[in-house]
């Protein structure tokens, strides 16, 4: 049986998520404001969707994975301060352009999501890594996406 081959990324959150985010928290806002809520609850529910796309975003654009890496040792995972961690592919989803990798590392296991998109990488490395993904042997269950 041959191996899956070797491959290696640098990992950076994608601008095109996180314009959407923002379009949708506006609209979110936009909604409250519209509806015929009292201004106390409108102020309320406008400043948690505030909060919470903050909170959002902050954990999209400032991720912990610096660079993924898979090899015969399986998956690594690096931070932003050089630590590595091997890990676990929990499940991956494609969607046309979008490539979704859910992975577990650490002690105790945290979940690690990357989502690959046209902004944050190229075609050819989401082909290549669509096909490392076919080498593997998956033992996991999807994410529900079907």
């Amino acid at each position: 049986m041959k191996s899956a081959p070797a491959i290696a990324f640098d990992y950076r959150p994608s601008r095109r998520v996180a314009i959407a985010v923002v379009g949708v928290a506006a609209l979110a806002i936009l909604a409250v404001f519209l509806s015929g809520l009292s201004l106390g609850m409108r102020l309320v529910l406008a400043l948690a969707a505030l909060v919470l796309t903050v909170l959002a975003l902050g954990k999209h654009l400032r991720p912990r994975i610096r660079r993924v890496a898979h090899g015969a040792g399986g998956w690594l995972l690096v931070d932003g301060k050089g630590n590595e961690c091997s890990a676990r592919l929990v499940a991956h989803v494609q969607r046309g352009n979008l490539l979704l990798l859910d992975f577990q590392a650490g002690n105790p296991p945290r979940q690690q999501r990357v989502l690959l998109t046209g902004d944050n990488s190229d075609a050819d490395l989401r082909r290549r890594l669509i096909l490392v993904l076919a080498a593997t042997v998956r033992t996991s269950t999807p994410l529900g996406l079907e």
